[in-house]
């Protein structure tokens, strides 16, 4: 099995698959190889590329929280984030002028209009819904993404840890120069465990997994299979837990690995 992250990875800047990266996993697809996206965001996010990509339907979205075959719509896991801890998130943020995402399996929920969550939407190619208040969603997020400066997340990061630590994941990424986004999750969530499932219900040993990815959130994913590749793109701390590093996804990193790979 080949896990592919997605943005930063196996789509390019303009998070688009190239025509060489689709090519090269429909390639390996013919040899029998399973292929699987592992991503951050939702389902929906997801489906326009594997049309595109010709593969199953099986993915590991929110970061390891939901794993889910999108053309059957059969779950083979799901978490959500306990109503508790939604309660003490948006505790904690009231007042500030963070941006907060509630991710509800397929559908994004937030208060107020603004030109990162429209960049964001436009990103991903999905809608925003608008509603008056995330306090009286009564579905539960299967993640919630705040959006803010890198040095106002940390500063939430620091107070989660102290006030809900084992009660939430989260991972802090770089996004758009100072702008970083954090993404929570329910505890003990992670794109590597959410792909070491899929291999675990497939029956493929972790040894039999090859892994990409390009940011922090893809580091258990690379650590902890048969072999990791990092793209030029990475994150220092990406590359040195990596096995390999390819070229960039501006220049078809994970089409040149894997032709090198698995031949043309």
């Amino acid at each position: 099995m080949v896990a592919f992250d997605m943005d930063g990875t196996l789509l390019d800047p303009h998070h688009q698959l190239s025509e060489r990266t689709i090519a090269a996993v429909k390639m390996i697809a013919r040899k029998g190889i399973i292929v699987l996206l592992a991503t951050a965001r939702m389902a929906s996010a997801v489906k326009n590329h594997l049309e595109k990509l010709e593969t199953p339907g099986l993915i590991v979205a929110h970061n390891g929280a939901l794993v889910k075959d999108v053309k059957t719509d059969q779950i083979y896991h799901h978490q959500t984030i306990p109503k508790d801890v939604v309660a003490a998130l948006l505790n904690l943020l009231a007042g500030q002028e963070t941006i907060i995402h509630f991710n509800c399996d397929d559908h994004i929920y937030l208060t107020t209009p603004n030109p990162y969550s429209d960049h964001y939407s436009q990103e991903l190619q999905i809608a925003l819904q608008y509603i008056s208040s995330l306090e009286q969603l009564e579905e539960t997020p299967t993640s919630i993404l705040v959006i803010d400066t890198k040095d106002v997340l940390e500063q939430l990061l620091t107070q989660v840890s102290a006030q809900l630590q084992g009660k939430v994941d989260c991972i802090l990424v770089p996004w758009q120069g100072n702008i970083w986004r954090m993404q929570f999750l329910p505890p003990n969530t992670s794109k590597g465990k959410g792909v070491l499932q899929v291999a675990k219900h497939l029956g493929i040993e972790p040894e039999a997994i090859i892994s990409f990815g390009d940011n922090y959130n893809d580091i258990e994913m690379i650590q902890n299979v048969g072999l990791g590749i990092a793209m030029g793109n990475a994150v220092p701390e990406l590359k040195q837990v990596a096995d390999f590093v390819t070229l960039s996804n501006r220049e078809d990193g994970v089409a040149l690995a894997l032709e090198a790979l698995f031949g043309v």
